[in-house]
């Protein structure tokens, strides 16, 4: 039979849709404290909040009357009528998100209006009105709420590990950094002060939020048109990442993603970018529209929107984005230097060029099949190559080509193996052991090395600390943004020029497993598996190097496959060449 839910499953299911994470309390509040006109803004969370997300803002605040209906379903100030809905320029207006949260965890709101003596306390617990009191505060609001999702166990135990967590929020608190430099903000997290951001231009707030190599990247434009406003900074070509992690765009003052608008700035770039493995330039870009001319309610989560003229913004951007790096110059110098270039000299008269000679084995016969009957399979061939390799006085020759693969001779033929990942076998199994086996690696002592990271990264290394002192890593937090390297695995700090990059890569490794960082039986192989990837071979080997690299290979535990499952080598018979080349 068809019957009206309950009105707290219904706001427990509006929160399946509005509360993901943590991190989705942390938007609403922080948006719902702009709305309400705060010039300062706090955000307080203890265990990437888990146990308490706060925020305290110096806003209007709101009358006794009014933070009860607050957190009703659908209650709202920000529209009163449909053709509101057409003209939005609030962050939220569907007066669902309070709701949602109260229903999910124990809130506790505190708030005033400016002619009002006495503020309001209310107490929420699972959708449940459990208190209502008068009491003192300043003019604003203060929002608590604790032990999220403590009656749905289900979703709790889906969230990640803190640093994961922790990493959403700082998101959402630089988005809102970014769009409104005006505001003082503060996020502090475990009683540490994370950020501290005074008000100031975009380009100082960038540099706060983003860290201080972005001074150097940053450049300016800004493009008016009779459609669309476009400013903002984009960073140079040649200070390219490997993620999208700094790619920033708003609208009207709103954060919003878009795969189509992001392509229009990377094909601006095109031809620009020599790394190709740094494909992600960073940029923080704001359009300014007719409010009537964009749709914001296309998404649950107020993250995509919906533009009149998508197809004309498209062109005004990538044109704006090309015209910024041309004026500054920012496309691929071109060297002409001709200083200690060989001469060539000319071919002389006469001179003649004698024909290849054929050689062919009068004996041979495609059909003899006995002869390329080859019994055994790749492990055995793998077997044999190793004992030949390990056993023979004199080496066979390794030749490098392409920078990408290894070619060897080996009793049925030419051995290739696949140099990235040969490299992520032969890491991944040393790595492994020395974690599982509470080895220690041999390490290289560094005069210490400060390196500014993000406050999530600086999180995240600082859990698995214990694991990368094993694998030779002596790294110390300093605070928020900071790190201290001491010493180095010996392999890796050859592999290295940049210690800094290495750590970035390390942890972008490292961060998509966080779910795997929690499991015991995974949390080793999720470690061994980030350092073994967070590096792209591209080595000149010399006959040594090749020799032990393939000599490191062949003393791994599997061989043939990297440690994703795919295929390190394939060895091509002499049958297989004879067929070629007959």
């Amino acid at each position: 039979m068809i019957h009206i839910l309950p009105e707290h499953i219904a706001n427990r299911i509006a929160a399946g849709e509005v509360v993901q994470r943590p991190a989705s309390v942390v938007k609403e509040l922080l948006e719902n404290a702009i709305d309400a006109g705060a010039s300062k803004i706090s955000l307080i969370v203890e265990d990437a909040g888990r146990t308490l997300i706060q925020v305290v803002d110096n806003g209007c605040g709101m009358s006794a009357g009014e933070a009860r209906i607050a957190f009703e379903r659908h209650a709202t100030s920000k529209i009163s009528c449909a053709e509101d809905l057409e003209c939005i320029e609030t962050f939220g207006f569907r007066g669902e998100a309070l709701a949602a949260i109260a229903a999910v965890a124990e809130v506790s709101l505190k708030t005033r209006r400016a002619e009002n003596e006495m503020g309001t306390q209310l107490t929420i617990r699972g959708g449940k009105f459990l208190e209502e009191t008068p009491t003192f505060c300043p003019v604003g609001a203060t929002f608590e709420v604790r032990n999220l999702f403590f009656n749905v166990p289900a979703r709790r135990k889906f969230l990640k590990s803190d640093a994961s967590e922790f990493k959403h929020i700082v998101s959402e608190f630089t988005r809102i950094g970014l769009c409104r430099c005006n505001l003082e903000m503060r996020l502090i997290h475990n009683g540490q002060e994370i950020y501290y951001l005074p008000p100031a231009k975009l380009k100082q707030r960038i540099i706060k939020l983003l860290g201080k190599e972005m001074n150097k990247e940053l450049v300016d434009f800004e493009v008016n048109s009779s459609i669309i406003k476009i400013s903002g900074y984009i960073g140079k070509p040649e200070d390219a990442r490997k993620s999208a992690g700094n790619q920033f765009f708003f609208i009207n003052g709103r954060f919003f993603r878009s795969a189509y608008f992001q392509r229009s700035v990377l094909d601006a770039y095109e031809h620009l970018i020599l790394d190709k493995g740094r494909g992600f330039p960073s940029w923080c870009i704001f359009m300014e529209i007719n409010p009537q001319e964009i749709d914001v309610n296309i998404h649950p989560a107020k993250t995509e929107v919906k533009i009149e003229n998508d197809q004309m913004v498209f062109q005004i951007l990538q044109a704006a984005v090309r015209e910024a790096l041309g004026k500054n110059a920012l496309g691929p110098s071109i060297d002409f230097d001709m200083e200690g270039i060989p001469l060539i000299p000319p071919l002389k008269r006469g001179f003649f060029v004698p024909p290849p000679k054929i050689d062919f084995d009068p004996f041979f016969n495609p059909f003899d099949e006995e002869r390329f009957n080859r019994q055994g399979t790749l492990e055995e061939e793998e077997h044999l190559y190793h004992a030949e390799f390990l056993e023979q006085p004199i080496q066979p020759p390794i030749i490098q080509f392409k920078e990408r693969y290894l070619l060897t001779p080996v009793k049925s033929g030419l051995s290739v193996i696949h140099i990235q990942r040969a490299y992520q076998r032969i890491r991944y199994d040393h790595y492994l052991d020395l974690i599982v086996n509470n080895g220690q690696a041999n390490q290289l002592t560094l005069y210490p090395q400060e390196h500014s990271l993000h406050p999530s990264a600086v999180i995240l290394l600082e859990e698995v600390r214990d694991e990368l002192l094993q694998m030779g890593f002596d790294i110390q937090s300093q605070g928020n943004e900071a790190v201290t390297v001491f010493g180095l695995p010996v392999e890796q700090s050859t592999e290295y020029d940049d210690v800094k990059e290495m750590l970035e890569a390390f942890v972008a490794q490292l961060s998509e497993r966080t779910a795997e960082l929690r499991e015991e039986g995974a949390r080793c192989v999720a470690l061994a598996l980030s350092i073994a990837e967070c590096r792209n071979v591209h080595a000149a080997f010399d006959s040594s190097n090749a020799t032990q690299f393939v000599a490191n290979l062949f003393a791994s535990s599997q061989p043939s496959v990297s440690p994703q499952g795919k295929p390190c080598m394939h060895i091509i018979s002499t049958h297989e060449f004879a067929k070629w080349l007959p």
